[in-house]
């Protein structure tokens, strides 16, 4: 009797397709995950600050009777980071800016996606934005009322939310 049949492999064969499985599997978890916490660090400083979008809020800032406070901030910022840590999270400098602003944050994407929304590059344009984190408190009507670059610290931004709050839209 001849055989000519190959013998049986072993089971070394049959796992490696599981094993490739299983890492493309970890890739593609690890890929959402980094997307995901990207996302969420684009939003970091959300805080303890009740920011508006965009898009609504100089009708929102005229019929509040507020100024808008702008925070222009970029993910890649290292200042804007430390801005969202030590700034929007304290409770005394977040209970000014809600009681005292309309906040708009307003996240620069051109090194992400190479590109803004139109909205973010008008904005950007009105207000000569070169630097971030800049700050623009504005009337309601977006008349310039003041204007900080960078990050100098809490008790920097606590003087500059506390001087412009007093000056008229």
């Amino acid at each position: 009797m001849d055989k000519t049949e190959a013998p049986a492999r072993s089971g070394s064969q049959s796992k490696f397709p599981r094993i490739l499985l299983l890492l493309v599997l970890a890739a593609f978890l690890f890929r959402l995950v980094t997307v995901i916490m990207g996302r969420q660090r684009t939003d970091a400083g959300a805080g303890l600050v009740r920011w508006q979008p965009v898009g609504e809020a100089q009708a929102t800032a005229r019929s509040a009777g507020k100024p808008l406070l702008y925070d222009f901030t970029a993910a890649w910022c290292a200042p804007c980071h430390r801005l969202d840590s030590e700034g929007w999270t304290d409770p005394e400098i977040a209970s000014l800016i809600n009681r005292d602003y309309l906040p708009v944050r307003i996240v620069d994407r051109q090194q992400e996606d190479g590109r803004n929304s139109p909205a973010i590059e008008e904005a950007q344009r009105k207000y000569s934005i070169n630097a971030f984190p800049t700050l623009i408190v504005a009337a309601p009507d977006g008349r310039l009322i003041a204007r900080v670059q960078g990050f100098g610290g809490r008790g920097s931004l606590l003087q500059f939310l506390q001087e412009s709050s007093r000056k008229k839209p």
